[in-house]
């Protein structure tokens, strides 16, 4: 025994029973040199030859190996194109492990029981492999704590009552498929002509989901864009920068994406394994696109578009991306991509509107600007609202430097142009005019910022095209509902007629059911959808 093992084998009789489930190769039996071969108390002769195994495949319907891997690469498969093709919701009652955390990963959209771990390896298995008790407990791999905090789970609840009743609240916003069927627009319950009455005054941080909800304001509780109690986050832990969830206006499901303008805080958790590694927190500044909130916005449009079908509002409120080494690093390029891809597969309306007092600037506009998917996007913006390259700021340190500021001096302040026509007499020194060029220049510097400003007006938006229309923030409730219930028909009532004739086009088509209309209903939402809505009722 001291030397080891050299191979197995087997005999004759065993070779031929166990058949095609085991290949070996004959080899000359070992002689054994304490084998006496005068013993008479021998019993059987040693075989000459002896069959070595080579491999074991075992019976034909036993799955022990990679063919039981191979079962659970069909399940990813299957639940990968599922994902693509209709809804699909996982919800993680116990513990996930393997396939199991990939299939729900897969799915995309997880709802998460504060008990139960999603994990790949079990804590037992990983502390055998580093030689030591690291780890506590599959809920400190995989719990909510790491699982919401990295935007694998949507949702966290605390029983299964709870995920049940989250998975049918998610369902309701949900049409049984895509395309064709009736989308599940539910009673008018909050009057859709009200007014949006909480506004968010300028430079005062504030939650951007009252712009949503409503929130107390003054003294008194305001109503928000949305219905009421309708507005239903997800992906609250995770990349909080961003804000996305789903609601309803007027009765019909929205997904939505808005800025959060606060600073936040980013966990960064401590892995048990390094032993220098400690719990972090990083800052992030609002109105920034940082890596995470850059997928995460890419992966909400993702979810609104595949499987649900909604009608996407996006309140944009964004000066740009987060561009430093260590951002760059984190590859906010990549994912601030994925948000253009996302957008040009998007097959529902998508409605693009700068709130109050907010602003897009530079790369944050190029990936939401309307010619991104022109079929399905409109931009618009509150009368308040500013769009540009840079910040005024930004713009006059280039465009109005100090030469420019000391030019407009000249012209401008009566006491300079005196002083510069008496400087050659000798009445004024030259150090007389360089000090009130600098007592001037902290009331000129802004002029530039201020031209700059009127730059970024939305008037301006609309008179270049980037812009569809200034929208009154108090009344767009009541805009918004009908230019999505006037756009969501066209699109059902173009789609139909482009299967009944391939050779038309979009925009072809739409000329044609607009021509059906008199001229001024064009003009208005809500008119133009009844009577789109009553001549396809007549038609069927």
């Amino acid at each position: 025994p001291a030397k080891g093992v050299a191979y197995l084998w087997l005999t004759d009789k065993d070779r031929e029973a166990l058949g095609e489930s085991v290949l070996t190769e004959p080899v000359a039996a070992p002689i054994d040199p304490s084998f006496d071969d005068d013993e008479d108390e021998r019993e059987e002769e040693e075989p000459a030859v002896h069959h070595k195994i080579t491999t074991i495949i075992g019976a034909p319907k036993e799955e022990i190996g990679v063919e039981s891997l191979q079962a659970a690469g069909r399940i990813a498969a299957e639940t990968s194109i599922a994902n693509r093709q209709i809804f699909t919701l996982g919800y993680c009652t116990a513990r996930n492990i393997g396939i199991g955390s990939y299939v729900l990963r897969l799915g995309q959209r997880v709802v998460q029981q504060q008990d139960a771990p999603i994990i790949l390896t079990g804590y037992v298995a990983l502390n055998k492999l580093l030689g030591t008790n690291v780890y506590e407990s599959n809920l400190q791999l995989g719990g909510p704590e790491v699982m919401a905090g990295n935007g694998v789970s949507h949702l966290v609840v605390d029983d299964d009552f709870g995920g049940v009743v989250r998975i049918v609240e998610w369902l309701g916003f949900v049409p049984k498929v895509v395309t064709g069927a009736p989308r599940p627009i539910l009673p008018v319950c909050d009057p859709v002509e009200r007014p949006v009455c909480f506004t968010p005054l300028p430079g005062k941080p504030y939650d951007p989901r009252m712009l949503l909800t409503g929130g107390e304001q003054s003294g008194a509780f305001k109503e928000g864009l949305l219905d009421a109690n309708s507005f239903v986050e997800y992906l609250p832990h995770w990349a909080k920068t961003v804000v996305v969830g789903r609601g309803r206006l007027g009765g019909m499901p929205v997904g939505v994406i808005i800025t959060e303008n606060r600073t936040v805080e980013k966990s960064i958790l401590a892995d048990p394994a390094n032993l220098e590694s400690k719990p972090q927190t990083a800052m992030q500044a609002g109105q920034v696109w940082f890596p995470d909130s850059a997928y995460k916005t890419a992966q909400a449009i993702r979810d609104f578009n595949t499987g649900e079908g909604l009608p996407l509002l996006l309140l944009a409120n964004w000066r740009g991306f987060s561009g430093g080494r260590k951002d760059m690093f984190e590859e906010i390029l990549k994912f601030g991509s994925f948000i253009v891809d996302e957008l040009t597969q998007y097959k529902q309306p998508i409605i693009v509107y700068i709130p109050p007092h907010c602003e897009i600037r530079g790369g944050a506009w190029v990936v939401i600007d309307a010619t991104i998917n022109p079929r399905y996007m409109e931009m618009y913006a509150a009368p308040s609202a500013r769009g540009g390259v840079l910040e005024p700021a930004g713009i006059a340190e280039i465009k109005f430097r100090r030469p420019d500021v000391v030019k407009s001096m000249a012209r401008l302040d009566k006491q300079l142009q005196w002083m510069s026509m008496n400087e050659a007499s000798g009445v004024v020194r030259n150090e007389d005019i360089e000090a009130r060029k600098e007592e001037l220049l902290q009331y000129y510097t802004p002029l530039g910022e201020l031209i700059s400003d009127l730059h970024d007006r939305p008037e301006r938006m609309v008179a270049k095209g980037v812009v569809k229309r200034v929208v009154e923030w108090e009344s767009a409730r009541e805009f918004f509902y009908w230019r999505l219930r006037r756009r969501l028909l066209e699109d059902d009532l173009v789609s139909a007629r482009m299967q009944g004739d391939s050779s038309l086009g979009y925009e072809e088509t739409l000329t044609q059911l607009h021509s059906t209309l008199p001229a001024e209903s064009l003009l208005d939402d809500k008119l133009c959808f009844q009577m789109l809505e009553e001549d396809s009722e007549a038609n069927l």
